[in-house]
């Protein structure tokens, strides 16, 4: 996460970066109604920003375009946050949404994750590590994630992170068809088309994890580039198909949809063939964003217009 710099004790803000599934591999339905996932997950230059300010009397609200108030991920952070260290934390949380809603690119938890560690800066929390992430996994299966950036193999519902390399320079497109899909409806039309054993998906976990550990160039990720959620999708809104044609029409080494979202990603030879001339269809909004590791903080993102 980057802090600004500029903070003055009352107000702070952070990048809260989007986030990319490179692989997703989705296994059974667990006893506690989440499924079993191993999926490489990588972040992105392209951020909302999120901004926290002492509000003395006024409690906690929460600012932001796609879902205000304390429904909100950040707010339900704040609100854990506080149960757990048992005193309220008065403050007003804005968030400048630039990651689309819907799109299986983190945005919400990832702003979660911003409004916690802005929290714990502007009050000089000193939070342990544990303590930082169960407050972040009380919220969301994905929020731990973006506290510890760079990429990482995520397993169990996807609590369980471990720290990796990957091959660099990686110069990774987004594009976006118009449709917002809904995380657990995703999941839904995956349980009804498919019924992985607890067995196969093991063995396909396996695999994966040997084929991160020989990826020597940039090239070599793109046997890893699936996501078992895309084919339930895909039978229910043909049109991602034909975006993902599209993006091997247009020079890709590999594309999937990334995570539950509509939007796919796809690993480009360079920086070049990346750009948003050569990327963008009259359908889509294309994001034009490396992946890096560790994330760049202060990145700008590459947006074109449909």
């Amino acid at each position: 996460m980057d802090l600004d710099a500029a903070a003055d004790g009352r107000r702070v803000e952070v990048a809260a970066p989007a986030k990319i599934n490179l692989a997703l591999l989705v296994g059974p339905q667990r006893p506690d109604g989440f499924h079993e996932i191993c999926s490489v997950i990588l972040p992105v230059t392209l951020s909302d920003l999120v901004a926290v300010e002492r509000a003395p009397g006024d409690g906690l609200t929460v600012q932001c375009p796609i879902c205000p108030g304390e429904d909100n991920l950040a707010g339900r952070i704040v609100r854990e946050l506080e149960r757990r260290l048992e005193r309220p934390f008065e403050v007003r949380v804005t968030i400048h949404k630039r990651v689309p809603h819907g799109a299986g690119l983190g945005g919400g938890s990832s702003d979660a994750a911003a409004t916690l560690v802005a929290v714990e800066r502007l009050f000089a929390l000193d939070l342990s590590d544990r303590l930082r992430y169960e407050v972040a996994a009380a919220i969301g299966s994905d929020v731990p994630f973006f506290l510890w950036l760079g990429p990482q193999l995520v397993m169990g519902r996807g609590q369980v992170l471990k720290d990796m390399a990957l091959p660099e320079p990686l110069h990774i497109v987004l594009a976006l068809p118009d449709l917002a899909l809904s995380t657990a409806e995703v999941y839904r039309w995956r349980d009804a088309d498919e019924q992985p054993t607890l067995s196969d998906f093991v063995r396909r976990a396996e695999r994966l994890q040997q084929s991160l550990s020989v990826a020597v160039l940039p090239r070599d990720l793109t046997r890893l580039v699936e996501n078992d959620l895309e084919a339930s999708v895909v039978a229910r809104h043909p049109e991602v198909a034909e975006l993902k044609r599209s993006m091997f029409a247009a020079g890709a080494f590999g594309a999937a949809m990334s995570g539950s979202g509509a939007d796919m990603c796809r690993s480009m030879r360079s920086e070049s063939a990346a750009a948003p001339e050569n990327t963008a269809s009259s359908s889509t909004r294309s994001l034009t964003e490396p992946a890096t590791s560790p994330i760049i903080t202060g990145g700008s993102a590459t947006t074109t217009g449909i």
